[in-house]
């Protein structure tokens, strides 16, 4: 379960960052403006990596390991489906990021802890290199999507 957590967490973070290049690349700096660094971050990449798959282990250890089991406890002890245990739990534990991101770092966090407990839920199951695959193909796909409407302007900044 454990390393369902960490991938689906994975993945929820490239997506992101395929979403953040589209808005980032889709405005102009303005003139003058230092946009160097550029090279020191592609060569800082593989470390800021490593680095989040350490914290997406860390979460999924803290965070939403708890919430499956706990959401699966509740779920037997007074009844109901534990999906909506879950659920409620991520949203709840979500919270955790609003004195950071204030409303929007609860909505981002619970989705973020919500997607990452659903796809741990049936992590018994043993599908972890279907999720690799599929996952990998979203990624790859948010990120084909947003390098189109960046080269074809869709979108105005």
């Amino acid at each position: 379960m454990l390393r369902v957590s960490t991938l689906a967490l994975c993945l929820e973070a490239g997506v992101a960052l395929a979403a953040l290049m589209t808005v980032g690349l889709s405005m102009e700096p303005d003139p003058g403006e230092d946009t160097g660094g550029g090279g020191m971050l592609l060569m800082a990449l593989p470390l800021l990596a490593v680095a989040g798959v350490l914290a997406a282990f860390a979460v999924s250890a803290v965070l939403v390991l708890p919430v499956v089991l706990l959401g699966e406890d509740l779920g037997g002890r007074f009844g109901g489906r534990p999906v909506w245990w879950q659920l409620s739990l991520a949203a709840l534990a979500g919270t955790l990021l609003a004195p950071v991101g204030g409303v929007w770092g609860w909505v981002a966090g619970g989705a973020v802890l919500a997607v990452a407990a659903l796809l741990t839920r049936a992590a018994r199951r043993g599908y972890f290199v279907g999720l690799l695959l599929w996952g990998t193909l979203a990624v790859l796909t948010a990120f084909l999507t947003g390098g189109l409407i960046v080269d074809l302007n869709l979108i105005d900044a």
